[in-house]
């Protein structure tokens, strides 16, 4: 205990160590694949996040949708593909696939 109150830079820093971790421990949304799908009628960016984002919020769902599929806004086609994440706890229907992608 005395060496924590000598060292109290390094104290700090093992704490907000420990804090970070705890915050990405809780924020974690699983492991996410991706499966592209059909858009079909009726279907809307939000529609689509109730059915596949698992614990991830809606808006970071349809914010990496838009990401992935370089959507300029929210509108999406009918009969048109989407590339989607998918959170691997959920019982899917779909095949999954993989995505080759620059890092930037």
């Amino acid at each position: 205990m005395t060496w924590f109150m000598k060292n109290t830079h390094i104290s700090i820093l093992i704490g907000a160590c420990l804090l970070f971790a705890a915050y990405l421990y809780i924020t974690d949304p699983g492991k996410v694949s991706y499966a592209e799908i059909q858009i079909e009628h009726g279907d809307s960016l939000w529609s689509l996040a109730e059915q596949y984002r698992g614990k991830m919020s809606t808006d970071d769902w349809i914010k990496l949708v838009k990401t992935e599929n370089e959507l300029a806004d929210i509108k999406i086609v009918a009969g048109k593909s989407l590339v989607i994440p998918v959170v691997s706890d959920q019982a899917s229907p779909i095949n999954t696939i993989e995505i080759a992608r620059n890092e930037q």
